[in-house]
């Protein structure tokens, strides 16, 4: 197999155009360690380009095992809410993330100059986009960027051991401990290896489950329907501060007997946020999602997805439903509707298939 080309001289060159200048990489949605280490490596890669670049966040981080993360790694972060900082920023860049919308105001001449994703390809108007849904991890990604920096660069000892292990930890919980990785992913950790502290790693690997998760866990239960394969229910009211532990929930229903694809979603600030897993290699999540909420509710439903697993984030107030109730309502029908229609589908494939004769069996 050939080497993976990181592109990372491409990378740079586009990098060193704000020499001199001061960047933001925004790290959307939900601020997990696939996208803050992500985002850690690519400051990195700026500061050697000779440009500063902030890390800026938009949403609190929650889980217990992400705040030891960011504590215990000492991630350079900055959560903002209302508007960006007044720094003067002359450009940005997005990791980790298939909408690259902003969920503050820019000024329409403010560029986004760099994407790196692992999600299914989207249309950017970035300078320098690599999407590569054939990793597990965008960390995976920057794993090779990163090692780069360390063969060309000095970079601080300390320095290096915490973003590596960041990254190694991004790939980990992308990977569902390692259990989606494909070769690349392999590749990366490999190359980020000699650098990691296991000391820390075991640190935020072993924090105990939160008292959210178990009350978010608690309220899902009841709601449970399964179909066919399918598992779909509903979170409650979520607060922002719990709002991770509806993934974490998906992936414990996840392991439910006679279940393939599991989607959990609760009410979080006025919207109704989802996270989906599959154990199907073939379930294209993004595709599912937008074709049971945008094409069923008739407007762009944010949404997006990898292999094995996807989300989803729609607003009460775009829903048609009168109240909260049927709004949930509509939601379960459009989402359980297009996961039966197909199953017939497939179902009715298979059967024409089995009735076809062989090609080169005697007529």
């Amino acid at each position: 197999m050939s080497p993976y080309d990181a592109r990372t001289e491409e990378l740079l060159d586009v990098l060193r155009r704000y020499r001199g200048k001061r960047l933001f990489v925004a790290v959307l949605g939900s601020p997990d360690p696939d996208g803050l280490a992500s985002a850690w490596a690519l400051k990195l890669l700026a500061r050697e380009a000779g440009a500063t670049m902030d890390i800026l966040t938009f949403e609190v981080v929650s889980r217990p095992d992400n705040v030891a993360f960011v504590q215990q790694l000492a991630i350079p972060f900055r959560q903002v809410t209302q508007q960006l900082p007044r720094m003067g920023y002359a450009a940005y860049a997005v990791g980790d993330r298939q909408n690259a919308r902003l969920p503050v105001p820019v000024r329409r001449t403010l560029p986004m100059i760099i994407h790196i994703d692992h999600h299914v390809p989207v249309p950017t108007g970035a300078i320098f986009s690599q999407q590569e849904p054939a990793f597990g991890s965008t960390c995976s990604v920057m794993a090779f960027h990163f090692a780069h920096l360390v063969r060309t660069a000095r970079l601080d000892p300390n320095e290096a051991c915490r973003v590596a292990t960041a990254l190694m930890h991004g790939i980990r919980t992308d990977t569902g401990d390692f259990v989606t990785c494909g070769t690349v992913d392999f590749q990366a950790a490999s190359l980020l290896a000699p650098l990691v502290s296991s000391e820390l790693s075991r640190t935020i690997v072993n924090m105990p489950l939160g008292r959210a998760f178990l009350d978010t866990l608690t309220t899902t239960l009841p709601t449970v329907t399964l179909r066919d394969g399918f598992l779909i229910a509903f979170a409650g009211k979520v607060g922002r501060r719990a709002r991770d532990t509806i993934g974490q929930t998906a992936d414990f229903l996840s392991r439910t007997e006679g279940t393939r694809t599991v989607v959990v979603f609760g009410l979080v600030n006025g919207s109704y946020v989802g996270s989906l897993r599959s154990s199907s290699p073939t379930f294209d999540p993004y595709d599912f999602l937008d074709e049971a909420l945008s094409d069923r509710l008739g407007f762009p439903v944010d949404c997006g997805g990898r292999a094995f697993a996807g989300g989803f984030q729609v607003p009460l107030s775009a829903m048609p439903g009168p109240d909260e109730e049927s709004s949930r309502r509509i939601l379960i029908d459009a989402i359980l509707d297009t996961w039966s229609r197909r199953e017939t589908t497939l179902r009715r494939r298979l059967r024409h298939a089995a009735r076809a004769p062989a090609k080169d069996s005697p007529r």
